[in-house]
């Protein structure tokens, strides 16, 4: 009887033991994951004051929610926000570098290409500018037109 009873107690330490490794990897596994279950506060405030008019401060918000954890979709947005914001500026070259940044997150992002394209233009990319707004309508044709879409078949 006293073996069973050493024997039981054994497996249950050893239970106990094995449920705590558990429960302390799921908590580490737990902790390495990001969740979001609202957007970031930067990204809420720098679309509010991009929305008001204040781009200086929409830019700010941008830039510091780029530095923080978010998914790879906010990131693609916000430096498409980033973009939007320095070409109101007048920061074409810093404009189309966000904006290079928003389409390495996501290639198929039309909105940074036609962004890109306004910055490139605004450079003297008439090709690049031509190359950009033909990607983007090829990704979303129902949003994108204009003089440019003859010379995309002349690009391509």
């Amino acid at each position: 009887m006293n073996n069973t009873l050493a024997t039981n107690r054994m497996f249950l330490w050893a239970s106990l033991v094995l449920l705590a490794l558990g429960i302390w990897a799921a908590e580490a596994q737990a902790q390495t994951q990001v969740f979001h279950i609202t957007q970031d506060r930067a990204l809420l405030k720098g679309n509010e004051a991009m929305q008001s008019g204040d781009i200086e401060s929409a830019l700010v918000h941008y830039r510091k929610a780029v530095g923080k954890d978010l998914t790879a979709k906010e990131r693609t947005m916000a430096f498409n926000s980033i973009c939007a914001a320095e070409f109101v500026l007048g920061n074409a070259e810093a404009a189309a570098e966000a904006c290079t940044a928003a389409i390495e997150g996501d290639n198929g992002y039309w909105k940074a290409f036609v962004n890109r394209g306004n910055a490139r233009k605004a450079l003297g990319d008439r090709e690049g500018a031509i190359a950009d707004y033909c990607r983007a309508h090829d990704l979303r044709p129902s949003q994108v037109s204009g003089t440019f879409e003859a010379w995309c078949d002349a690009l391509g």
